[in-house]
């Protein structure tokens, strides 16, 4: 998978719903169309590109950042990326600042749940592992 297919499937997220099942619920249903490796692509990419944002120096650029926690801080990266790739681009570049009060844990779950549905399967047996690790701190060079 490229890297614009992996923005282009977020495109695809139903923005303006204030119910947050229901906005996911389109990129939900385009991963569960396809297969698992793609799922899994997808999964990937979403963990480098949340690997990227784990940097010291974008949690300091970001405003409304009081006695954030690690968890916080996965989750406010999440939400970069539900607001497209030049967002992304404009946060990893310190363009703007991040805003430490808009948070997106749902899209943290979002392989796992289309695996699960596909295959009919526990969530729990997901059998992919990220390519990169997400915790926060977890990119040493940047921190």
């Amino acid at each position: 998978m490229f890297k614009n297919s992996f923005w282009g499937i977020l495109k695809k997220g139903d923005w303006n719903n204030e119910n947050e099942d229901q906005v996911f619920e389109p990129i939900l249903q385009f991963l569960i169309d396809h297969n698992d490796k793609y799922i899994f692509d997808f999964h990937d990419l979403m963990s480098e590109f949340l690997y990227q944002l784990d940097r010291k120096e974008i949690l300091e650029h970001s405003i409304h950042q009081n006695q954030v926690s690690d968890e916080d801080f996965l989750n406010q990266r999440a939400y970069v990326l539900t607001n497209g790739n030049k967002y992304y681009h404009d946060i990893i570049s310190l363009i703007k600042p991040m805003d430490g009060e808009l948070k997106c844990p749902k899209l943290l779950t979002l392989p796992a749940k289309a695996w699960s549905l596909k295959n009919k399967k526990p969530i729990e047996k997901y059998p992919h592992t990220p390519k990169y690790n997400i915790k926060t701190k977890s990119n040493t060079k940047y921190w």
